[in-house]
């Protein structure tokens, strides 16, 4: 179970979640999805819950219970602000154990873009990063990318179709209820669609280093787990991503490739529960 929360000194409606933890001995900052939210993750949070491990989460800007218009989280500066607040909140509840920040898919992007210059991201004691998004399975056409730069200035809230389809995400046993959640969403707007192109460029060709901090930040563990199947996030982005980072330099980097897991790897496939990816993540925390 959780609790909601208004996410204090931001300019917009946050919402944050918290999952009851009786004295936790990690944290886990968690960054979801483009049109999912927070609540979708209570099934990990059990899984954490009974390791000790809390889990404090966000509905992003133009999704769940947050403000905004549908799939239009961004601009990119402002969603790393927010990660900066929520790293604070969590920080206060729990000042004296270790927090990871854990992003998935869109939260993924985000969340390897935070380390590479969020202003708070010296503070995480190691980061985990699922199914990432660095390199679309769909490719994106020449043509479109260059419509998607121009509207991302001249309506950046203009959104476009995010669908993807339920039996592409995991096992549907816990995928559902998705299409028929309420705080679900199949949108995304033109500037959160061109940041997350370019940045997930930039991750790829390893160009993404701009805050003077980063150094500390790449150094400390890191987990990438990524499913073979993926059939939204493209698992060769993933792994160049890998190449780039797992090296004699950075002996923290870990890179999990799960054979036969789709998107959403903590809910598997479709003859896969996930607990693998679960127990993989709570197996990493526990060492930090």
């Amino acid at each position: 179970m959780y609790k909601n929360f208004d996410l204090e000194g931001r300019n917009f409606k946050i919402k944050g979640y918290e999952y009851l933890c009786e004295n936790p001995n990690h944290v886990v900052v968690l960054i979801h999805g483009i049109g999912e939210h927070a609540g979708r993750y209570e099934r990990m949070a059990e899984f954490f819950n009974k390791e000790g491990i809390a889990l404090i989460s966000m509905d992003l800007r133009g999704h769940g219970k947050s403000g905004g218009v549908r799939g239009h989280a961004a601009p990119r500066t402002e969603i790393l602000g927010d990660i900066d607040a929520l790293i604070s909140y969590a920080k206060r509840l729990y000042p004296d154990i270790p927090l990871i920040l854990y992003g998935h898919s869109m939260g993924g992007n985000i969340t390897l873009d935070y380390r590479a210059r969020g202003c708070k991201n010296h503070i995480p004691a190691a980061y985990i990063i699922s199914a990432p998004w660095i390199r679309l399975v769909k490719p994106v056409s020449k043509g479109l990318f260059q419509v998607v730069k121009l509207m991302s200035k001249l309506a950046p809230s203009l959104t476009t179709s995010s669908e993807c389809e339920e039996k592409d995400l995991g096992n549907l046993d816990f995928v559902r209820p998705y299409k028929q959640d309420p705080l679900v969403h199949p949108k995304i707007s033109m500037l959160c669609a061109y940041e997350g192109f370019t940045i997930g460029q930039s991750l790829e060709e390893g160009t993404n280093f701009e805050n003077v901090t980063a150094k500390s930040a790449f150094e400390k563990p890191c987990l990438l787990m990524q499913g073979s199947e993926d059939k939204i996030c493209s698992p060769v982005g993933a792994r160049n991503f890998a190449k780039l980072n797992k090296n004699s330099e950075n002996p923290n980097f870990t890179y999990v490739e799960l054979d036969g897991y789709y998107h959403e790897i903590h809910n598997g496939a479709p003859e896969i529960t996930g607990e693998k990816a679960i127990l993989e993540a709570v197996g990493f925390i526990k060492n930090i």
